[in-house]
């Protein structure tokens, strides 16, 4: 039998483990967060994904806009960094974040322009990837940006004042919607100054003759064999036809409507957006 002393002292040892468990998880698992948090910030991952787990293509240059700008800027942006792309001047991508998404802001575009694989992989404009990362704040937004290692005449000068005028743009605006179009149109008119359309040779066109018939005589008789015997073609239908409709066979020189293709086209797949997979980086602000 426990006495009420025995079972008061066992009480006391209960609450004291059970104190200083809790005081032992409560030193430990900050720590021990904090150090997860740090590893999912933008910017402070390695290679090679970097923390991302982005899909590589994208149905839109802009990734992550969705809590923060309309789609109908996001598909203005698109028209503006298509044009671009096709013209072999930049492979460009957008990235919004919010501050408490990002550690070190430079690293992320840097990084992130790595993990989509921005950029020619070949040619004469070999790794022209770019991204510009919109980290958003209560009441501001911080713009910065990642060049690839084939964009060299794109100077920090340049680049810097674009960011100055998309941040500016939201101070005085609070529309992210405008910071957005302003900060893509801007870009459009610097790249632009700076690099040409690249545009393939034209294929030659290949010449296709056509069989001539003889001259003279046997020409004429060329063209009169060939009308006798599409005539002929034209009576042996004008027989056959009667006859298949009386045996009930239907005859359809168009095929059936109900098989085969159909006659308007399907709508598309949604297009998708992302690197040729160079992925390298020169710089970044």
């Amino acid at each position: 039998m426990i006495n009420r002393s025995q079972a008061q002292r066992y009480m006391i040892l209960i609450v004291g483990v059970i104190a200083f468990t809790f005081s032992l998880s409560a030193y430990l698992t900050p720590a021990k967060a904090g150090i997860i948090l740090a590893a999912d910030l933008c910017g402070q991952g390695s290679a090679p994904d970097y923390g991302f787990t982005y899909d590589l293509q994208q149905m839109h240059w802009t990734v992550d806009w969705q809590s923060h700008v309309s789609e109908n800027a996001v598909t203005e942006v698109d028209v503006i960094l298509d044009r671009l792309n096709s013209d072999s001047i930049a492979q460009t991508m957008i990235l919004i974040q919010s501050e408490e998404q990002v550690g070190n802001r430079v690293n992320c575009a840097v990084h992130f322009l790595r993990y989509m694989r921005l950029g020619l992989p070949d040619g004469e404009r070999k790794d022209n990837g770019f991204v510009f990362l919109i980290v958003v704040e209560p009441n501001s937004i911080d713009v910065h940006y990642g060049v690839g290692l084939g964009l060299p005449a794109l100077t920090a000068s340049e680049l810097t004042s674009l960011n100055r005028i998309a941040e500016d743009t939201y101070q005085s605006t609070k529309s992210l919607d405008l910071a957005l179009l302003t900060l893509i149109q801007e870009f459009d008119t610097v790249a632009r100054s700076n690099y040409s359309p690249l545009t393939s040779p034209t294929p030659a066109q290949e010449i296709t003759y056509l069989p001539t018939l003889p001259s003279g005589p046997l020409g004429i008789l060329s063209i009169c064999g060939l009308l006798c015997i599409g005539v002929l073609f034209l009576l042996f239908l004008i027989w056959l036809l009667p006859k298949l409709a009386r045996s009930g066979i239907n005859f359809n020189p168009y095929g059936s409507r109900g098989s085969g293709f159909p006659l308007g086209g399907g709508r598309s797949s949604p297009r998708s957006r992302g690197g040729s997979g160079s992925s390298r980086s020169g710089r970044g602000n």
